[in-house]
């Protein structure tokens, strides 16, 4: 079963469940994926790894949300967003261990042959094809700069 279908199918059964937080979280993913499906010709079907991106750049806007909201003492909105998060969270593949993505770091270091700050985009392009929407840019963009003592 495809990601678009789950969310289908999980959209049903909050519909049932009579969940409205759900059921809104849903329903802005397949928004996001039928906007997806119109950009593309004659597209039926988006791929997972794009549903995955999709899903990636919601929670990272939530996450913004709640930076904003906590910062002028919204706590209700930020703690509604926290809840839409946790949902959201559900349809992303499990988060690359640390370890892991230390080790893919330090390969790319290797292979591009970068010691300083500056080729850090030459590196972060080798690793975020490696990761493949495991984990987010800014996870792997502090690796990096740990890794070259930043």
């Amino acid at each position: 079963m495809s990601l678009e279908q789950r969310l289908t199918e999980d959209m049903k059964d909050a519909m049932r469940a009579k969940d409205e937080l759900k059921l809104s979280v849903i329903r802005m993913l397949r928004g996001q994926i039928l906007l997806e499906k119109k950009k593309g010709t004659g597209v039926t079907d988006v791929p997972d790894d794009v549903v995955v991106a999709l899903v990636r750049g919601h929670v990272k806007r939530l996450k913004e949300t709640i930076e904003q909201t906590s910062a002028v003492g919204r706590n209700d909105l930020a703690d509604a967003a926290k809840a839409e998060i946790v949902i959201a969270q559900v349809y992303l593949p499990a988060e690359m261990p640390q370890e892991e993505l230390d080790g893919l770091v330090a390969a790319a270091l290797a292979e591009t042959g970068v010691t300083d700050v500056k080729g850090m985009g030459q590196v972060m392009k080798v690793v975020m094809a490696k990761v493949a929407g495991r984990t987010d840019g800014r996870r792997v963009q502090d690796a990096i700069k740990k890794a070259l003592g930043v």
